[in-house]
């Protein structure tokens, strides 16, 4: 019974124990199936806590503070955008304004650019600093975005700096623009309208990026080579020593005074309104310091140190009225040279200017005061052999003519009057003419030494006579004025009383041949044995040879001076008319005093005697200072004239008087 007992105590107590485990085995999958939703709450937990922390930062009296920050990166993303617009806008630009405009605003916007990175970035920044100080941790995805914010916009704030480097858009740009600048430069039109607009709107946009230096050094450059260019001229490179003479670089001192008018009032007149006009926005020294930098490294330089060298040649009459000319020249430009090159980059130029004419006024004046001298050292040589005006006499006339001329008188008495008053001494016109006086005073004294040297009267006669004609011949010029009409008259007179002299000195010897020789013929109250033919027969030998003599007389003094001139056609007209007046007549005279005796001369004997008649005579002497050809061409007709009247007296016995 207890057994009993024992065994339903045991089954109940099995049946308990397996119901337990059964609820145990629930009870653990019941654990297990909350644990896992403990798991998924607490994740929704913590995401819950994540959106409770940014519904929190939001709530937060801060999220304004982030919000603005946001302001300045949109701006920036802006402005970016508008950069790469314009890069592909200035890609495709058409026209040098246009362009021009492009490169402004593009840099304009990358200026803007790299400001509003500055700005975002200052933004960002500032934000970061403010939220870690109010608790934000490091790992918050709001500031992680905020970090790769900040090395995106130092990315873009490089964009500007990049452009400038060499192969950035900026530095392209700018270098065309050079290139642009330097081309229109060239063109022979650089100063019209079109082009001036394009040179100032690149010299401003350069200007604006810091390259006006080397805009300038490039226009320098370029104006300079094209002005050497226009001046490529050989003899600027020349030699001139002692041993020159003026009239061997006469060519090249012509040009030199051309191209220094055009180089003056032409070509740098131009570079220097070029250079105003171009520069004239970017300071006042700029454009004189490049107009100076051009003409000190051009051709100005070369054109005035040639100058210099030409007052280095021989020192000679010519030479003066060159150097007259190279002065003239030099003060005609005067006023504009001295207003082109002024400022301290001309100083070399001003310098060797004074230097140039510092020698021209040297050398005028060195000539000038000698020249008297060189006229009285011509006193030793030898007169004309043929009478006529010496070299010396018409070229020193000439030259005085020349001296005293429109031109060269005033350009003179400055040169003359500069150097006197570096002498400290003053100025006065009778200085130039009192020394042209004495100029012409020493040429009377070579025609006085000359005139005493020939041993020949006649020809003295003719020497003075043509040297007093040439003088009479300085009427209505510069040198006749400044002597003065008393100073004329007297040549005239001189002139004058020569001819006359030279008649009497060449003919009277001859003539008087006629009239001491006259044979001593029978009147008709004479006695039958004073008329006898042996009388007759005397007398007309007598006639012979006083003819013989007269014509061997006349060959002889026409042989002598048929080299001898009269230089001026009148006057040689007027001594052949008074020589003819003075022999012919005399001459014919005696023939019609004896052709009585001749014509009783045996027609078959020699009458070769009577080689002149009245007309050949008169043909000969009328040709006597006639040029060389149409001497020898009357001396031929005068011949045949004589031969026919010989043979007339010979054949036809009964020649009357009228004949003659």
């Amino acid at each position: 019974m207890a057994e009993a007992k024992r065994l339903e105590r045991l089954k109940a107590m099995r049946s308990l124990l397996k119901s337990e485990m059964e609820k145990s085995e629930t009870f653990s999958l019941v654990l297990n199936k909350t644990g896992s939703k403990i798991k998924e709450i607490n994740h929704k937990l913590l995401s819950l806590e994540a959106d409770l922390k940014v519904e929190r930062w939001k709530a937060s009296p801060f999220s304004d503070h982030i919000r603005h920050t946001i302001a300045p990166i949109s701006a920036v993303l802006r402005v970016f955008s508008t950069v790469q617009e314009l890069e592909r806008s200035l890609v495709s630009s058409d026209g040098v304004l246009g362009y021009v405009s492009d490169v402004k605003r593009l840099g304009e916007v990358m200026k803007l650019l790299s400001s509003s990175c500055v700005l975002a970035l200052n933004w960002l920044e500032d934000t970061i600093e403010f939220l870690t100080e109010k608790g934000m941790p490091e790992d918050h995805p709001c500031g992680l975005r905020f970090k790769t914010s900040i090395e995106l916009l130092r990315e873009l704030q490089m964009t500007e700096p990049r452009a400038y480097l060499k192969g950035g858009i900026l530095y392209t740009a700018l270098k065309n623009l050079e290139t642009e600048f330097k081309r229109i430069l060239k063109e022979e039109q650089v100063l019209s309208k079109v082009n001036l607009r394009k040179l100032q709107a690149i010299i401003k946009r350069l200007h604006a990026h810091t390259r006006l230096k080397n805009c300038v050094s490039v226009y320098i450059k370029v104006r300079t080579t094209v002005i050497q260019k226009r001046f490529e001229i050989g003899y600027l490179e020349k030699t001139i020593t002692e041993a020159d003479n003026v009239h061997d670089i006469e060519g090249d001192i012509d040009q030199w005074r051309s191209h220094m008018e055009i180089a003056v009032r032409e070509t740098y007149e131009f570079e220097s309104k070029l250079c105003y006009d171009v520069f004239e926005d970017v300071g006042e020294d700029v454009p004189s310091r490049c107009f100076g930098e051009i003409a000190s490294n051009s051709v100005i330089l070369q054109l005035l140190r040639f100058g210099s060298r030409i007052s280095k040649c021989k020192k000679d009459p010519p030479k003066l009225l060159k150097l007259l000319d190279c002065f003239s020249t030099m003060d005609n430009i005067r006023i504009e040279f001295n207003r082109l090159f002024q400022g301290e980059q001309c100083s070399e130029i001003r310098r060797v200017t004074r230097e140039l004419i510092n020698n021209l006024v040297k050398g005028v004046c060195e000539i000038f005061w000698e020249l008297p001298c060189q006229v009285e050292l011509q006193r030793p040589n030898c007169p004309p052999l043929d009478g006529g005006v010496p070299r010396l006499v018409s070229v020193v006339t000439e030259y005085c003519n020349k001296l005293l001329g429109n031109n060269n008188k005033p350009t003179l008495s400055k040169i003359l009057e500069i150097d006197l008053g570096w002498k400290n001494t003053k100025y006065q016109d009778e200085l130039l003419t009192g020394h042209i006086y004495n100029i012409l005073r020493e040429i009377a004294l070579n025609l006085d030494a000359w005139s005493s040297s020939n041993k020949e009267t006649a020809l003295s006669c003719i020497f003075m006579m043509n040297n007093h004609s040439h003088f009479c011949g300085l009427r209505e010029t510069h040198l006749g004025e400044m002597m003065g009409e008393s100073w004329l008259n007297a040549h005239e007179q001189y002139r004058d009383y020569y001819a006359a002299l030279y008649v009497k000195e060449s003919w009277g010897n001859l003539l008087s041949l006629l009239t001491t020789n006259k044979p001593q013929t029978t009147s008709s109250s004479s006695s039958s044995s004073e008329s006898s033919p042996v009388k007759r027969k005397r007398a007309r030998e007598s006639i012979k040879r006083t003819l013989q003599a007269f014509s061997k007389g006349f060959d002889e003094i026409y042989t002598k001076q048929a080299n001898w001139v009269v230089e001026d056609d009148k006057l040689a007209w007027k001594i052949c008319q008074a020589m003819v007046k003075t022999v012919v007549p005399r001459y014919k005279s005696y023939l019609q005093s004896y052709i009585k005796l001749l014509v009783e001369e045996d027609p078959t004997s020699d009458s070769k005697h009577l080689y002149y008649n009245p007309k050949g005579l008169e043909m000969k002497l009328k040709t006597m200072f006639q040029k060389k050809e149409e001497t020898e061409k009357r001396d031929k007709e005068s011949h045949f004239v004589n031969k026919v009247m010989d043979l007339e007296i010979t054949q036809n016995s009964h020649l009357t008087l009228e004949a003659i």
